[in-house]
């Protein structure tokens, strides 16, 4: 498996698994597909991106928090339930991400 692909599974496993528990819950395909490119994109960042001053461990999380903060800004509102639960999503599939990027690339 070269990098690019296993960069593009990484990023696809990441969304998926965010995917799941939106689709449970009934949350709309237009989100449930923001979620997907947002890890995949951050999945690719990570990979082909260095952070300065950062460990390993620390840059998936790091980007996938960047990324997922508009996310949440923007559906931030009265009785907003769903944030914290996007930020702890964000830091432990973007510490899977760089993690597969350290053990895996």
């Amino acid at each position: 498996m070269n990098y690019i692909t296993l960069t593009l599974v990484t990023g696809l496993v990441a969304g998926l698994l965010d995917m799941i528990p939106m689709f449970t819950r009934g949350v709309s395909f237009r989100w449930c597909l923001a979620a997907l490119c947002t890890y995949l994109f951050a999945a690719i960042i990570v990979f082909y991106g260095d952070i300065p001053y950062l460990p390993w461990w620390a840059d998936g999380s790091a980007v996938a928090l960047m990324i997922t903060i508009p996310a949440m800004l923007c559906s931030a509102g009265k009785g907003n339930r769903h944030a914290p639960v996007m930020f702890m999503n964000a830091v432990i599939l973007g510490f899977l991400i760089a993690v597969s990027k350290h053990f895996l690339g």
